[in-house]
């Protein structure tokens, strides 16, 4: 297992060779994630690792926000959110949004829904990046006929792990060595605030608080008052 940091000279390299064909364990500021490339073959990745039965979604990372909005249906959200440096306010929080018919499902598509988690600095740099080197690897198919070639995300546990997601290294080194995981990147973790993104559903008319999580307040203060969502139940 290797393990390195992504401030590292060269980090970005690194990783993304390696998450052209495996999946890599990747430290945010607040929780460890698996990411994997945005193919069957990332899938099958991210469920091995997880233990995860197939029929399950995956959420991304965002790069490009502004290929996030062209990537959703017309209407699928608030005007007021349809622009990059609007959307761009939400991060610290998965975006999930409509990006097909309700009738479709695949591993990343939920009743025609996908989510992508928006984060600034270095990580938005390395997703960024990854964007433009897995481009040639998208598949159309997977994502219901859209172009999507943003990493794949889903917290660093087991699947039903009772113990939740990870946010200490001793657990997260635990899970590498227990599932063999090639490549392992850190960084510097927040000091308060620990634990899953929020996320944020988009309607064509509303927003609704789909999880709780760190940073609630301060996301829900860039959301104007005639949108201020209700928290799911």
């Amino acid at each position: 297992m290797q393990i390195i940091d992504i401030q590292d000279p060269g980090a970005f390299d690194i990783i993304l060779e390696r998450v052209q064909h495996e999946a890599v364990l990747l430290q945010l500021p607040t929780v460890y994630t698996l990411v994997a490339s945005p193919t069957r073959c990332g899938v099958e990745q991210l469920n091995h690792l997880k233990d995860r039965l197939s029929g399950k979604n995956y959420g991304t990372v965002m790069g490009s926000c502004a290929r996030f909005l062209d990537q959703a249906l017309d209407g699928a959200m608030p005007t007021y959110f349809r622009s990059p440096c609007r959307i761009e306010r939400l991060h610290g929080a998965f975006v999930r949004t409509a990006f097909a018919g309700a009738e479709s499902n695949s591993p990343v598509i939920r009743g025609g829904t996908h989510q992508s988690l928006i984060l600034k600095g270095v990580h938005r740099d390395l997703f960024r990046q990854a964007e433009q080197v897995l481009a040639a690897s998208m598949d159309p198919e997977l994502w219901c006929g859209r172009s999507v070639s943003s990493l794949l995300c889903t917290s660093a546990n087991l699947s039903g792990d009772p113990l939740g997601s990870i946010t200490d290294r001793a657990r997260a080194m635990k899970f590498a060595h227990q599932r063999d995981v090639g490549l392992v990147v850190t960084c510097e973790m927040a000091r308060t605030g620990l634990g899953s993104y929020p996320i944020f559903e988009l309607g064509p008319e509303s927003i609704s608080v789909q999880r709780e999580g760190p940073g609630l307040r301060r996301l829900l203060g860039e959301v104007p008052s005639v949108l201020q969502p209700a928290t799911a139940a």
